[in-house]
């Protein structure tokens, strides 16, 4: 029996799109002006920068990383526990939209890098932002995903003029999948970033 996830797709492009506008989310931005920093760092550098961004939830990771990219040529997905061809399909949804990039969105990839591959080589002076929030359950839904993920940052994003930012909020599951010695991803990253809670004082 075939099961149309067709509907599944469009509501997690509306969401993710949503969700960087900021239309789903009332949370105010305030006391991140490290971080912040932090990133803009990270994004004047030549080259590619990997930064893997995690913390608890409810700690503002997702408004961090909405406030960081506005005005900057930049996707935000947020991934979901769909199957990995749910998740690629929503992915190039939310690129097409969000980067103009109308053919992305139809078409017919079997790869991850074929995506990724078609993002950087559109001809751009302007750095692109990459972010996938909830990384985590990429590697939950394939265990493979990080493996994957180390391959496209090898032999696509590594030489070109992006950053890429894995965001997560289940921390035994982002130290896994990136940051430990048996992660395929292992020494990639050019930045982490712990997100603590807010300080009292700005409640």
């Amino acid at each position: 029996m075939h099961v149309d996830h067709s509907y599944l797709i469009l509501y997690n492009m509306i969401y993710n799109i949503l969700t960087y506008t900021n239309e789903v989310s009332c949370m105010p931005f305030i006391d991140r002006e490290n971080e912040i920093a932090v990133l803009e760092e990270e994004y004047r550098q030549d080259g590619a920068s990997f930064v893997v961004l995690y913390g608890r939830r409810r700690v503002g990771k997702s408004e961090l990383l909405k406030e960081f990219i506005k005005g900057k040529r930049a996707l935000y997905y947020l991934a979901t526990e769909e199957s990995e061809v749910e998740n690629r399909s929503s992915f190039q949804s939310v690129a097409s939209a969000m980067l103009n990039l109308p053919l992305l969105e139809g078409a017919p990839f079997k790869k991850w890098e074929d995506a990724f591959c078609y993002i950087v080589e559109q001809e751009t002076d302007d750095r692109i932002v990459i972010v996938i929030d909830e990384f985590q359950y990429l590697g939950k839904v394939s265990p493979a995903f990080p493996s994957v993920m180390q391959r496209i940052w090898d032999t696509v994003l590594k030489g070109r003029n992006v950053m890429l930012i894995l965001c997560g909020s289940l921390i035994s599951m982002m130290i896994s999948q990136t940051l430990s010695y048996d992660s395929p991803l292992y020494g990639r990253r050019t930045r982490q970033i712990r997100l603590g809670q807010i300080p009292f004082a700005y409640y």
